[in-house]
């Protein structure tokens, strides 16, 4: 394997099958299957991922660790919007008229990507500044906005060692 340092994962699978397998202490039922597990956890539930890492905390500083610098978040920028006038068909009282419709489209940048140190940096400056605002232990803070690479910043950020928060 790659150095997991560099390495950015791509959709494929890496290893074939089987990947479940009958989980152990169950009889057969007529007209049902034996459950069935993940080949990793054929003897239990995995309540932690790896030792060590048993909080989102430690999964961001673990991941930071393991992967580096190789690309763990990447958004795009609207550059501009496009509008547009189309012609569409509707019903109205069963006759059917043409009218216009505004549509928009939006025209966005090559991606940027963080890294996984990076993202780790920017989680825990986002923590830190939260209690430096004040925020401490059971504190919540509500998040409402769009998914962005900053808004997950935040919400580990709040899940470093201090407040709690609420996705809305």
């Amino acid at each position: 394997m790659d150095d997991p340092k560099t390495w950015s994962p791509q959709p494929r699978p890496y290893k074939s099958g089987p990947f479940t397998v009958e989980a152990t202490g169950y009889s057969k039922v007529k007209g049902e299957t034996i459950p069935r597990r993940n080949t990793r956890a054929k003897d239990g539930l995995v309540l932690i991922p790896e030792d060590g890492v048993a909080t989102l905390y430690d999964i961001l500083k673990h991941s930071a660790k393991k992967f580096g610098n190789a690309k763990a978040l990447g958004s795009r920028k609207v550059v501009r919007t496009h509008d547009e006038i189309k012609k569409i068909k509707k019903t109205v009282d069963g006759k059917e008229e043409t009218t216009n419709k505004k549509w928009t489209y939006f025209e966005l940048s090559e991606y940027h990507y963080m890294s996984y140190i990076e993202y780790e940096r920017t989680a825990i400056q986002c923590g830190a500044g939260m209690r430096k605002l004040g925020m401490k232990k059971d504190d919540r803070l509500h998040i409402f906005a769009a998914t962005t690479p900053w808004w997950l910043a935040m919400a580990h950020g709040m899940n470093s060692p201090a407040p709690k928060t609420k996705h809305l």
